[in-house]
C-alpha cells in the first residue's frame, strides 16, 4: 500500500455546528493563550507526532523487506546446498554400487573361469579314456587276429 498522507497541508479548523465562522471569538484576556492557538498547537504536535510514526511505520517496514530478502537468499541458498549434497551423496552410493557390481562381475568371471578350466581338464580325460579303449579294442583285436592266425597255422600243420 503506498497510501501517502498529505503532510504539508494546514490541517482545517473544525467549526462546532451552531457557531458561525464569520464571527469571531472574543479575545482571550491578556496573558491567557487564546483557545484558538492553544488547538493549533494541539494539532501541531498531533501532526509532528503522526509524522514520527509514520517515518518509524517506514523504517520498520523498509527493515522488514530486507529481512525477508535476506531470508529468502539464504533458504535459496540452504536449498542449493542441500541439493548438491544430495547429488554429491547419490554419485557416492552410485559408484559404491558400482564398485560393488564390478567385484561381483569379477567374482562370477572367475567361477566361469574356473568351472571352463575344469570342463577343459574333464574333456582331456574323457579324450585319454577314449584314446585307452580304442587302443584296448585295437589291442584285443590284434589278438584275437593273432590267436585266430596261430589257430589256422596249427590246424594247417597238423
Amino acid at each position: 500500500m503506498n497510501s501517502k498522507i498529505n503532510t504539508t497541508a494546514k490541517p482545517a479548523l473544525r467549526v462546532k455546528s451552531g457557531m458561525n465562522p464569520a464571527i469571531k471569538a472574543p479575545k482571550a484576556a491578556a496573558g491567557t493563550p487564546d483557545r484558538m492557538t492553544v488547538t493549533i498547537s494541539e494539532v501541531e504536535h498531533i501532526r509532528r507526532s503522526a509524522q514520527r510514526e509514520l517515518e518509524l511505520a517506514r523504517r520498520i517496514r523498509l527493515e522488514a523487506e530486507k529481512y525477508q530478502q535476506e531470508t529468502e537468499t539464504h533458504a535459496r541458498s540452504q536449498a542449493q546446498l542441500l541439493i548438491l549434497q544430495a547429488r554429491l551423496e547419490t554419485q557416492k552410493e552410485i559408484a559404491a554400487l558400482k564398485q560393488k557390481a564390478s567385484e561381483e562381475i569379477q567374482k562370477v568371471l572367475a567361477d566361469i573361469r574356473m568351472v571352463r578350466i575344469t570342463a577343459q581338464e574333464e574333456l582331456e580325460t574323457q579324450r585319454k579314456f577314449t584314446n585307452a579303449a580304442r587302443i584296448h579294442a585295437l589291442s584285443l583285436e590284434f589278438s584275437d587276429m593273432h590267436s585266430h592266425a596261430e589257430s589256422k597255422k596249427e590246424a594247417v600243420a597238423t
